[in-house]
């Protein structure tokens, strides 16, 4: 059984989803701490 041909894009947008929305997570306790976040360089492919 072969995958779906859009299944390895959908893959990939989940696991960068993923990694955003920790990014936010960690961002948000930093500014619940009082500190400021550092600054996150988005990712290249």
């Amino acid at each position: 059984l072969a995958p779906e041909p859009g299944f390895s894009t959908y893959d990939s947008t989940c696991q960068i989803a993923q990694e955003i929305a920790e990014k936010i997570q960690q961002r948000n306790q930093y500014e619940r701490k009082g500190e400021k976040a550092p600054k996150v360089i988005p990712r290249r492919n």
